[in-house]
């Protein structure tokens, strides 16, 4: 790779920049989330449609991820990263024109190509802005997607809640920061000092044989989660007032945010913990808080449910970090790009399948006959990950026929 001279590298402010850009992609795919009601209200719309929305921006975020990585390396993150933050407000301008629930898919579409090119190629220019601090960026990333999203939740279902142009606001604000971001992108060095020279290919979605015991693991430990997350940005809000009895979007934000600040607080706390025990922990108590969530809902204490959605956040935010930290630890380096294509196509697939099926059967059955019913099947899901780990563990022990040198042994460990 070749090094750019001192007057071609990037800015000093280009990684504060970059990780503001990141928090903004999050907070742009979470201002919708406190406002589903309302526009449902509005236009009169059924909550499977609700989902169909959310699921948009799931599907073609799938797209920017697997194609944003090879274009940014080939024409530079500059460009990747310019074209993302329009394609951002062009979604928001039609948030703030919508007429119809149409109009609110393709604003989504817009914004999960947007914020999928951002997350991948965002997060590519930080470690070309800064390799030096590549562990602390892992870190910081987190953190900012989950301030992201929380602050964004919050402010948006306050605006909603004081009933102060709550469809406008919220993506008028965003829009100004997204223009300001633009600016200094249009003004920030290229950070990738190999543009222009890498071969433009897209990495096919494979898993190498060696490593689907522990592919398999953690697919189905962050496709629960993300099964999770995906209704809780989508159909808990208002599920969740609901069952609290509670009037207006304020509630629903609450909950949106306090999922986002227990993840980002657990995954913060596990940083330096082995990640296989990490996402054993996270799946288990993941399991554990679903079913909790059930019956908190089923008492329709406000209270009660906020804490056990919190506490689902914070199991989340183990059972997806120590998932990928496991899996990538044991990944070979020629076969990242195909594993981590088909990682994220999996888990964008738990993202849109549970919350499309909620919706539907939202519809037709009621929300509070729906919601325990998905409690219990993702409660379920966690817990074959944990059975697939334990299973497999037993397996390699047996065909362990030379143990690992101490030394190794103990590296191996903390990457695990």
């Amino acid at each position: 790779m070749r090094e750019l001279s001192q007057s071609r590298r990037p800015q000093s402010w280009s990684y504060a920049a970059l990780l503001v850009l990141l928090m903004l992609g999050q907070a742009t795919s979470a201002i919708p989330s406190p406002l589903y009601s309302l526009y449902a209200e509005k236009w009169d719309y059924p909550p499977v449609l609700t989902t169909v929305i959310f699921a948009a921006y799931g599907a073609v975020a799938v797209v920017a991820i697997l194609l944003s990585g090879a274009l940014s390396d080939r024409y530079g993150r500059r460009p990747v990263l310019i074209g993302s933050v329009l394609l951002l407000l062009a979604g928001l301008a039609v948030f703030i024109l919508a007429a119809g629930p149409g109009y609110l898919i393709v604003a989504r579409m817009l914004n999960g190509l947007g914020i999928g090119a951002i997350v991948v190629v965002g997060g590519a220019a930080l470690l070309d802005v800064s390799p030096e601090r590549a562990a602390r960026s892992g870190t910081l990333t987190a953190i900012a997607f989950n301030i992201g999203i929380a602050v964004a939740a919050l402010g948006t279902a306050a605006l909603a809640q004081s009933g102060l142009h709550p469809l406008l606001l919220p993506y008028l604000a965003d829009a100004l920061i997204g223009l300001v971001l633009l600016v200094l992108l249009l003004v920030m060095r290229e950070p990738h000092s190999s543009a222009g020279t890498a071969p433009l290919g897209i990495p096919r979605p494979q898993v190498p044989e060696e490593i689907r015991g522990r592919f398999a693991f953690a697919v189905l430990g962050a496709g629960a989660a993300w099964a999770v997350l995906g209704v809780c940005f989508s159909l808990e809000p208002s599920i969740a007032a609901h069952a609290a009895n509670v009037d207006g979007p304020l509630f629903g934000g609450a909950v949106v945010a306090a999922v986002a600040l227990a993840a980002a607080s657990t995954q913060i706390a596990s940083a330096r913990c082995p990640a296989r025990t990490v996402a054993l922990v996270g799946d288990t108590a993941l399991a554990v808080f679903m079913l909790a969530g059930a019956v908190s809902f089923a008492t329709g204490s406000a209270v009660a449910i906020i804490v056990t959605v919190a506490l689902q956040g914070g199991a989340y935010g183990l059972a997806f970090g120590g998932s990928l930290r496991h899996l990538t630890a044991h990944i070979p380096a020629e076969r990242r790009g195909a594993v981590m294509s088909m990682f994220y196509l999996l888990a964008y697939g738990a993202l849109i399948t549970p919350t499309l099926l909620v919706g539907l059967s939202a519809t037709v059955w009621g929300d509070t006959t729906v919601f325990p019913v998905f409690s219990v099947l993702t409660a379920l899901l966690c817990l074959s990950a944990v059975v697939v780990e334990r299973v497999l563990t037993r397996r390699r022990r047996r065909f362990e026929v030379v143990p690992a040198p101490r030394t190794q042994a103990r590296e191996t460990s903390r990457a695990d």
